[in-house]
């Protein structure tokens, strides 16, 4: 009988320890957004001028590319995004060696941004950071390549321009592979574009192993 009492009180006390005990929620899967807008896309033809050469499709061959397009006289977008993609290229240099993954300026601007200032522009966020302009029908045609937009309204009294915030990604075949806003969490933005390289990368080796296995001796 004291056996049976004293089971019952064991109970009793565990149904009461249950009740005051905390119990701990079950963890959540962390839901990690998509950042890129993946796409591939053939470039048309295109010529515009850097730095003491050409700019054109042939350009972004054998290499990644990071688009841009802005001006120099941009008083808070271009600013900000160069300085939020020079902070986005060291966490790209942390993650893996891309010595092939350039960062490019676009001035829709050639009226007021000669080749010499937007060098000291962009050099200026980093110096790795190159830049291009030229007539506007080439831009255009760069612009519409990518799916990006720009309007120019120059006026007297007041001096206008608009274009696409986002960041065109080309790749060594020189397709557009991907756009992007940089308005995201850096780290988070570096681990999704590394992804996407890398992936290309992978699939690109498995074609040509399978290329070489399969032509002719």
């Amino acid at each position: 009988m004291h056996n049976k009492y004293a089971l019952i009180l064991t109970l009793f006390t565990g149904l009461g320890l249950g009740l005051v005990l905390p119990t701990t929620p079950p963890s959540q899967p962390v839901i990690v957004k998509n950042l890129m807008q993946e796409t591939e896309r053939s470039l048309k033809p295109f010529e515009l001028q850097g730095a003491g050469s050409k700019f054109d499709k042939q350009s972004l061959q054998g290499k990644w590319t990071l688009i841009m397009f802005g001006f120099t006289h941009c008083p808070d977008i271009c600013p900000t995004t160069l300085s939020r993609l020079a902070v986005l290229e060291t966490h790209m240099s942390r993650l893996s060696n891309h010595q092939t993954l350039t960062y490019l300026f676009v001035s829709v601007d050639s009226g007021r941004d000669s080749i010499a200032m937007l060098d000291k522009y962009v050099r200026h966020f980093s110096p790795s950071f190159f830049s291009v302009t030229g007539h506007p029908e080439q831009l255009k045609s760069l612009a519409h390549n990518v799916g990006a937009q720009f309007q120019l309204d120059p006026k007297p009294d007041n001096y206008q321009v608009a274009h696409s915030a986002l960041l065109y990604l080309t790749g060594p075949q020189g397709k557009l592979r991907a756009r992007f806003n940089i308005d995201h969490n850096l780290i988070e933005l570096a681990h999704q574009l590394h992804s996407v390289i890398s992936r290309a990368e992978s699939v690109k080796g498995v074609y040509v192993e399978r290329s070489r296995v399969d032509s002719p001796l």
